[in-house]
This record gives C-alpha cells, structure tokens and sequence, in this order.
C-alpha cells in the first residue's frame, strides 16, 4: 500500500471518527418535524409536566411566561433551558424525556400560554 492510500484512509478515519463524536453531543441532530397539536398529545404532554416538572414549577406560574409560545418554539426553548441563566448559571436541569415528551410538553405548553388549558 503507498503511503498516499495510507493518507487517505487515516484521512477518512478521522473524518469519521470526529463524525461519530459530534452526532454523540448533538450537534447533528436533524430538525425536528412540525408538531401537531392533539388531544392525544396534549394530554401525554400534561402528563410528562406532572410526573417530572411540576415538583419544581408548582409556584412558578407558566402562562404569562410562555404567552404566544407555538409547539416548536416551546420544544427548541425546553430543549436548551438548562443552558439559559444569568451569570452562567443553569437554572434547570436538562429536560428530563425522551425527544417524545420534549414534544408532548411542547404541545402542551403551548395550548397553556394560548390559554386553552390549565397548568393545574
């Protein structure tokens, strides 16, 4: 083998190795599809805050904070609250879920800052 095909391929092994490294931290992670509201998911949605959320948010009304909010926005907000903060402090920790009840809680913000359900 010459030591130009020895190049290329410690070339290509580094390019996928730094491949696999940045999909491991997320960095490649495609956009997700549109949310579509339901019931169905709203409900899921409601469910996920309850179990994992609410323990911390139980004074904190969400309403007035997510007004206007859509599914998307609430599930790319939810995604990076445990990195926004003042002073470099993580207010939160990150989202306790799978990418499915990021976007059950996303549904369900968002129909709670349009006023359509209740946050208790």
């Amino acid at each position: 083998m010459s030591s130009c095909v020895r190049w290329v391929l410690a070339g290509a092994v580094a390019v996928v190795v730094a491949a696999v490294a940045v999909d491991q931290a997320g960095l490649l992670d495609p956009p997700p599809a549109p949310i579509v509201v339901t019931p169905e998911l709203v409900a899921a949605g409601r469910k996920v805050y309850r179990e994992r959320c609410h323990s911390c948010h139980t004074d904190i009304p969400l309403q007035k904070r997510i007004a206007g909010w859509d599914p998307m926005h609430a599930y790319d907000v939810v995604g990076k609250l445990q990195t926004i903060g003042k002073e470099g402090k993580r207010p939160m920790p990150p989202f306790p879920g799978t990418k499915e009840d990021r976007r059950a809680v996303a549904a369900w913000l968002s129909e709670l800052g349009a006023g359509r359900v209740p946050q208790y």
